[in-house]
């Protein structure tokens, strides 16, 4: 009885890591950013950091000349806008607009991830790197846009500019 209670606690607590609610991303106007640090790693008119990331069947990508667009998610509202965006998209999708989806969960503790999120992740076909480490995400994430999906336009690595949606008409105009 002991570890049946114990086991529904633990369900409980990791649910409310993972969530199981439809929160929605709040609609904001888009915002494009075309000078400027964005954050440590993301200043428009010089190159992306570079990364290596695994995605959610654990194959390596890196940031590579052909990429035009990263797409990065830092929370699990943009995230599920990104998935029902994508979820009647081949597989080959974003790969063949040479864009990286990136996915931070570097905030979620790592039993969660590896019980509960990469395993969801796995049900979609399309490559999600993930960034693991806080310290990575810090390097990429801005602060005050963080509830939004972050669009970076590259040309040879060297950021064009920078785009904040937040709803799937602006998503869709910026991917198709």
């Amino acid at each position: 009885m002991k570890k049946k209670l114990i086991i529904g606690l633990f369900i409980s607590a990791s649910l409310l890591f993972v969530g199981c609610g439809n929160k929605k991303v709040e609609d904001k106007e888009k915002v494009t950013i075309s000078y400027g640090e964005i954050a440590g790693g993301v200043t428009v008119g010089k190159k992306l950091n570079s990364y290596t990331l695994q995605d959610q069947f654990e194959k390596q990508h890196s940031l590579n000349d052909k990429v035009k667009k990263v797409i990065f998610v830092f929370t699990k509202a943009t995230g599920h806008l990104m998935r029902v965006y994508l979820v009647d998209k081949d597989v080959n999708y974003l790969s063949s607009r040479n864009i990286d989806f990136i996915a931070d969960i570097s905030g979620m503790p790592s039993l969660i991830a590896k019980m509960f999120a990469i395993p969801d992740f796995k049900e979609s076909v399309y490559p999600i790197l993930l960034i693991r480490k806080k310290e990575n995400a810090v390097s990429f994430r801005n602060e005050e846009q963080k509830n939004a999906i972050m669009i970076i336009s590259l040309d040879n690595q060297k950021i064009v500019n920078v785009k904040f949606v937040t709803n799937e008409i602006d998503l869709k105009n910026e991917i198709d």
